[in-house]
């Protein structure tokens, strides 16, 4: 099919879609709609808003499917956007895209300078540690809404012991400890601060297979704070956010942390196309951080330079995600 211009139209206000949903959100549509349905001059008076801008509001969000609209001209919100409300687990991500949108705007900057617009992530964690936390929870919900089963995809079972590094708030430990692995978290040490406070809040049996390890992986001699001897050493969604210089380290503690003939699991969206997604990643990252969404050869280059063998990607791992996997010699 060829690309029409009002094709080209909607890719240009596709912005306005995101703003709709972010906006009725923090106004408190969802919440107040979520069990019970309003005319649009109830849900103004509710919410304390002009009547006839909020009558627009609920239109859009009707055709955007997040409300919906009865005989009787009442409005309520749709099973899901209730996920949007000021508890739900989908507002994270909304705040979360809110927050980046604004570096977006740039982005011809840096494509230009190759440079990106915020500040290196251990900067943002000391001085905004709340909008780092939200950030870290979002990506919890992206995991469990669309992250693949990497305990299935990598063979890890009951007593696997696996080292996560960059494991953030335990989007994966989490999951690999309820398989039966037996998980040390490694992040930096807010983060694990964090981290460990979520893994006291799963079940029992879960938690006792987690250990926690606040630890700079980019510090010398991070590797022998972490220990040794795993049989899986998991980098998940973390090579992007690094430079190819910084990607060496980490995947040079990966290597050392691992037990002889052990696995280095990556897990990344790569960068390539065809389609828009992989690419369009790939400018999310150079405006957001100083990585890259690599292709799956790059990632795969950055692997066999660690020193790792039979580098390949794991089957059953569907586009949008790639997940690689390389040997440790013997």
């Amino acid at each position: 099919m060829t690309l029409g211009v009002f094709d080209v139209i909607d890719q240009m206000t596709g912005y306005q879609t995101a703003a709709t949903l972010t906006a009725a959100a923090r106004l408190g549509v969802f919440d107040l709609l979520a069990d019970q349905s309003l005319t649009w001059e109830q849900t103004a008076a509710d919410l304390a808003t002009d009547p006839l801008a909020t009558r627009a509001l609920l239109d859009a969000l009707v055709g955007l499917e997040l409300v919906v609209l009865d005989a009787d001209s009442r409005y309520q919100a749709a099973p899901v956007a209730t996920r949007l409300g000021g508890g739900g687990d989908l507002r994270l991500i909304a705040e979360k895209e809110a927050f980046f949108a604004k570096v977006w705007l740039d982005l011809e900057s840096s494509i230009r300078s190759g440079r990106p617009h915020l500040s290196p992530w251990h900067s943002r964690l000391r001085t905004d540690p709340a909008q780092a936390r939200q950030f870290l929870e979002a990506l919890v919900v992206l995991a469990r809404e669309t992250g693949p089963d990497l305990a299935a995809l990598a063979g890890i079972g009951p007593e696997t012991r696996v080292a996560d590094l960059g494991g953030g708030l335990g989007s994966y430990a989490i999951p690999l400890a309820m398989a039966g692995a037996d998980v040390t978290l490694v992040d930096l040490p807010l983060v694990a601060a964090w981290a460990a406070e979520v893994v006291a809040d799963a079940a029992p049996e879960v938690a006792e297979r987690i250990a926690v390890l606040g630890v700079d992986l980019l510090d010398e001699g991070s590797a022998t704070a972490v220990g040794s001897g795993f049989d899986v050493v998991l980098l998940s969604h973390l090579l992007h956010d690094l430079t190819d210089a910084d990607a060496r380290t980490v995947l040079g503690a990966a290597f050392s942390i691992a037990r002889p003939d052990g696995t280095v699991v990556v897990f990344e969206l790569p960068g390539d196309p065809p389609g828009a997604f992989g690419p369009t990643f790939d400018l999310m990252m150079r405006v957001e951080t100083p990585g890259a969404a690599r292709r799956v050869q790059e990632l795969a280059d950055l692997m066999v330079g660690a020193g790792l063998t039979d580098v390949a990607e794991v089957p059953g791992a569907n586009r949008p995600h790639g997940v690689l996997a390389g040997r440790v010699p013997a």
